[in-house]
């Protein structure tokens, strides 16, 4: 089955949010937000149990996106982001998550490399730690058997590869 889904994954500050702004834009497709912006709280502590239910209503979300759309959807996070941080974090990838991992439908994976300065933000924890983040999820995605692709450069430049990629409209 050829994905609908275009998924933005990647190291912090890697240009996700402005890639999946504009392809949504471009391709006049509905845009799954990253859920943690809305969850989570600058300064305040979180655990385990909180960025399970972050996962979980990624999931949930980009389910409800591709039920109610019959063309390309675009996710600014899914569940890989939330896997690699709950790794690197909590040294876990719990059951629920899990599960939800074997029911994901078809995607196309695109991994923003950290090719691009560093923003602050509040809900941010990863400065130094980009190009191993990048590592992994890159080892990630070979790992699955599903389509990846990898893009560098400027916005213009990484619109234009995943474009490039898409099946003919």
């Amino acid at each position: 089955m050829t994905p609908r889904l275009i998924v933005l994954t990647g190291a912090e500050s890697s240009g996700k949010t402005t890639l999946a702004n504009r392809l949504a834009g471009v391709l006049r497709a509905p845009l799954v937000t990253e859920v943690a912006r809305e969850l989570l709280s600058p300064g305040q502590p979180y655990g385990i149990e909180d960025v399970v239910a972050i996962g979980l209503e990624q999931h949930r979300r980009e389910q409800d996106a591709l039920a109610s759309h019959t063309g390309w959807v675009i996710a600014d996070t899914d569940l890989s982001v939330i896997r690699i941080w709950l790794e690197v974090r909590f040294g876990t990838w719990p059951l629920p998550l899990a599960q939800a991992w074997q029911a994901r439908p078809p995607r196309l994976h695109v991994l923003t490399r950290p090719d691009m300065p560093w923003e602050a933000d509040p809900l941010r924890e990863n400065p130094h730690d980009r190009a191993m983040l990048h590592a992994r999820y890159r080892a990630l995605l070979r790992s699955l058997e599903e389509p990846w692709i990898e893009v560098a450069g400027d916005t213009d430049t990484r619109l234009q590869a995943v474009l490039d990629t898409l099946p003919p409209a």
